[in-house]
């Protein structure tokens, strides 16, 4: 099929870009472990609790920081799609519509190649490029465990953490769906405008629903089907797998959309 024909063109575009943001992302990781110091969040709950309750609903609540479970959800979790978001963001964003601004979408489409084929083949590099970000971010983090003195590895859930990681992988693919499908209707420069406005608004429906007086309204936002506090902190698994399968069911069905649009969009020559 040329959809992998298409994946390895991108891959051979992109493979350093790749490994360069998975790097970043674990090495900060790396870093960001190495300074969890137990004693030194020991008082973190007598400080919160003077904190304004709008705060506490945008971090889900007290989280006991002196746990190194608690301090890694508080710190990379809470705010992971941020960081690996924005990269996902602009390179979708720019990713088909530089294509077609620059004219190099004519000389792909000539070649005996189906449009859903080109979307697809694009998306896998994206996926690729996500799960490889997550998969340098999860053995960072297993490596911090076992390296930073004030962590007692034995007394972590190491698969607490790659169950957390895989819903994070999942959240990013949800991401990507939604900027790609945004990406196949308009420019470069409005993909990304677009994209980010409506991703950091649907985070902020999730961050502040309790705030917002319209009943089971962060059921609109995919964020709220990222829950690594449950996970981390509170051991449960349960409702994991739900989430999961909400959020991948969700990116199959925008980036079904985007392919259908895309293969009957008049494009420009």
């Amino acid at each position: 099929m040329e959809i992998f024909s298409v994946l390895k063109f991108e891959l051979k575009r992109h493979y350093k870009s790749i490994l360069i943001f998975s790097g970043l992302v674990g090495g900060f990781i790396l870093i960001m472990s190495s300074i969890f110091e137990p004693t030194l969040f020991s008082e973190y709950n007598d400080i919160m609790s003077s904190v304004p309750p709008e705060f506490l609903d945008l971090i889900g609540g007290i989280v006991d920081l002196s746990i190194f479970e608690g301090f890694f959800n508080m710190y990379i979790f809470e705010f992971a799609w941020m960081w690996y978001g924005l990269y996902i963001i602009l390179m979708v964003s720019q990713d088909i519509p530089g294509e077609m601004e620059n004219k190099t979408i004519d000389l792909v489409l000539s070649k005996p190649i189906k449009r859903w084929e080109f979307v697809f083949g694009k998306q896998l590099q994206h996926i690729i490029t996500i799960f490889s970000a997550i998969l340098f971010s999860a053995l960072f983090t297993i490596i911090a465990i076992f390296v930073n003195p004030n962590v007692n590895a034995n007394e972590v859930h190491i698969g607490g953490f790659i169950l957390s990681f895989v819903c994070l992988a999942i959240l990013l693919l949800a991401i990507e769906s939604t900027v790609l499908l945004i990406s196949t209707t308009l420019g470069r420069k409005k993909a990304t405008i677009v994209g980010f406005a409506i991703v950091m608004g649907l985070w902020f429906i999730s961050a502040y629903s309790g705030s917002i007086p319209i009943e089971n309204i962060e059921y609109m936002s995919f964020f709220t089907f990222f829950d690594t506090r449950t996970i981390l902190v509170d051991g449960v698994f349960t409702g994991a797998l739900g989430n999961i399968l909400i959020l991948f069911a969700y990116s199959v069905v925008l980036s079904t959309i985007a392919v259908v649009y895309f293969t009957k969009r008049d494009i420009p020559v």
